[in-house]
């Protein structure tokens, strides 16, 4: 019976505060993840900037060619290419990631034939992809909403 011990009130203290650290640190963490680094172009949220972008795209089926065109007054820096399949799954690459797209992306008024090779999928939707300047003052990439910005080429 003398020989029980318990934790000392210094040991008890260090732990304590440790674990509201950490917690803290979890929490901080965690609330930063749920707020988006809004990115800015002409002056104004990109998100409505999306509603502006206007493009017509066509997929030929016996070359495996995507002709696309910017038909609006915003420059597109890229395209997110989803490839859904007959058994419901889906691809999702960049367009750059094709022959034939330029690094700098699709200006006002351009067009531009990819060579996407033969692509055996069921439906091909394009969704723009907007550059603007982050808060922080770096350049970021924006992907629109594909629900409502995204064009189905081929079904």
């Amino acid at each position: 019976m003398g020989d029980e011990r318990g934790l000392s009130p210094v040991i008890a203290t260090i732990l304590l505060v440790g674990l509201v650290v950490v917690s803290g640190t979890i929490i901080f963490t965690w609330i930063r993840g749920l707020t988006q680094e809004s990115v800015i172009k002409f002056d104004q949220n990109i998100q409505l900037v999306c509603g502006n972008v206007e493009f017509e795209a066509i997929y030929s089926e016996t070359d495996g060619k995507i002709d696309v065109s910017n038909t609006g007054n915003v420059p597109i820096y890229d395209f997110q290419v989803k490839l859904s399949d007959t058994s419901g799954g889906f691809l999702t690459k960049k367009m750059r990631e094709y022959p034939g797209w330029t690094i700098s992306g699709l200006n006002v008024g351009g067009a531009v034939t990819i060579d996407s090779g033969t692509l055996d999928y069921e439906e091909i939707v394009l969704t723009p992809i907007l550059a603007g300047t982050a808060q922080s003052g770096s350049q970021a990439s924006f992907t629109c909403d594909e629900a409502q910005y995204g064009k189905v080429i081929s079904s």
